[in-house]
């Protein structure tokens, strides 16, 4: 059986996450994957795939990153601007969204 003590942390956790601005967490989190994206296709180089080898698959699974880039990115862009963010992530991620700091004002 947890203890008392240990159920608090649990919950306290879990109550920091719902105060901190998902939005830029967001954010921050598919930048990361727009740079592992640009990672992996950076390192695959073209000239040398075996476009012969009928279980070489490479191509197509790039083919899928690139033809999504751009949506990516924009997507991106508009949850930076609607975020607000500066590029710190930990004031960012721990600055309260605009419409909460609306609420709290008014209480």
């Amino acid at each position: 059986m947890e203890s008392i003590q240990g159920k608090i942390e649990e919950l306290e956790k879990k109550l920091k996450l719902y105060e901190q601005n998902g939005t830029a967490k967001l954010y921050y989190s598919l930048q990361r994957k727009m740079n592992e994206m640009a990672d992996l296709m950076n390192k695959t180089n073209l000239a040398q795939l075996d476009l012969d080898d009928k279980n070489n698959k490479t191509f197509e699974r790039l083919k899928v990153i690139w033809a999504d880039a751009a949506s990516i990115a924009s997507a991106v862009k508009a949850l930076g601007d609607s975020a607000g963010i500066t590029g710190d992530e930990k004031k960012d991620v721990e600055r309260k969204p605009f419409n909460e700091r609306i609420a709290m004002e008014r209480s």
